[in-house]
């Protein structure tokens, strides 16, 4: 058995930690910026490190959970956001070695520009992000030309849909019977925990004779498993089915939206950063081709938008997204910064108010020369 094998095996005995563990080590992370010399560097290589490992796990967790419907002839449900991106995936394979690559780019980017930054100063560091969101746009155009002009998700990777402690194998083979048999009439019946699983009972994965894993979805009632076997709308639906594809309004939205960083860093090696101009032509691109989407959705003679569920979420997080413009360029040099900085003043010197000013303060700098830490992109 080699390392990746044992490593494999480690994480599926203790899967059950694994979420907590991560989460725990990436909170490290947004409070380690100022506490000694490169902590921001060293928050960010972390940060990094963990999120590509968070999608290794995510693969093994995955392969576990099929392994088990393969042995079980069941079907591993998935959600429908794992089911787009999974579907247009197998569909081709330039998609999947681009949203890998989107990943892996959107996950390590604050921590190569640290490193040009610091290597090479700061002409050079906004060269490198223009030659970066360059790449990423051709990314993402590619991965629109793919999907026949659908809208780009976020993120391009499988979300991991699979609670790690469900996959936490026993190490013990032995079982609770799992059938009930009668005293008087000899009928046997399954047991009602091995028919479904309700919150606050054991492992929902047991092990079989055959070492195979046995995934049962925990419910809070008997309602809400019968709930789960109701066959939804979007149950039925098609994976290429769940994201509509544009019409010639919403497509050109989508190639303002996805152009907007580049033109935005080409604004700024024109203009400079305190200039307005780029932080203006970014914020009208961004509304713009927001409003254009929504239009595009709209029926012809008003009425509510024909936006499916993955479409409403990606559109709500774009509009969330907004408020980084408060954080970037000249309005925040100008305009935010100096509120900041007035705000921190005031409460230094206050009970539990002055830690949250020192954490604000020492993002303040960051916010201001790493342009990925707000570019929404």
């Amino acid at each position: 058995m080699n390392y990746l094998d044992q490593y494999e095996d480690f994480l599926l005995k203790n899967a059950s930690q694994i979420t907590g563990i991560e989460a725990s080590l990436r909170s490290l992370t947004y409070i380690l910026p100022g506490r000694f010399h490169d902590a921001e560097f060293a928050s960010q290589a972390i940060y990094a490190a963990l999120n590509l490992l968070g999608l290794y796990h995510n693969a093994i967790l995955r392969r576990a959970a099929h392994h088990h419907a393969n042995e079980t002839q069941s079907e591993h449900e998935e959600s429908a956001f794992n089911k787009y991106i999974n579907f247009w995936s197998s569909q081709s394979p330039l998609h999947k070695r681009c949203s890998a690559l989107l990943s892996v780019i959107s996950y390590t980017q604050v921590l190569m520009e640290m490193a040009v930054y610091k290597k090479w100063g700061q002409k050079a560091h906004w060269r490198w992000i223009g030659a970066l969101e360059a790449i990423k746009t051709v990314l993402r155009l590619t991965i629109f030309k793919l999907t026949s002009n659908r809208m780009c998700l976020y993120p391009p990777h499988l979300q991991r849909d699979i609670d790690p402690a469900t996959l936490e194998r026993n190490r013990s083979t032995s079982t609770t019977p799992e059938r009930w048999k009668g005293k008087r009439s000899g009928v046997e019946m399954p047991r009602m925990d091995a028919t479904i699983e309700l919150e606050g009972g054991n492992n929902t994965f047991k092990r079989n004779n055959m070492g195979g894993i046995h995934p049962r979805r925990k419910f809070a009632d008997v309602t809400d498993y019968l709930m789960s076997k109701v066959l939804t709308p979007e149950k039925l639906r098609r994976p290429d089915q769940m994201v509509h594809i544009m019409n010639a309004l919403g497509a050109s939205g989508e190639v303002l939206y996805i152009l907007r960083p580049l033109l935005y860093v080409l604004a700024v090696l024109k203009y400079g950063r305190l200039s307005w101009k780029p932080w203006l032509l970014s914020l009208a691109i961004e509304v713009m081709s927001q409003t254009m989407v929504r239009q595009a959705f709209e029926p012809p003679h008003g009425g509510r938008s024909n936006m499916m569920p993955l479409e409403k979420q990606e559109y709500a997080r774009r509009l969330k997204l907004l408020w980084l413009n408060l954080l970037r360029g000249a309005f925040y040099i100008r305009i935010t910064r100096p509120r900041l900085e007035r705000f921190c003043n005031s409460v230094e010197n206050k009970p539990v108010l002055s830690l949250v000013s020192g954490i604000l303060r020492d993002y303040l700098p960051l916010w201001e020369n790493i342009y990925f830490y707000t570019s929404s992109s």
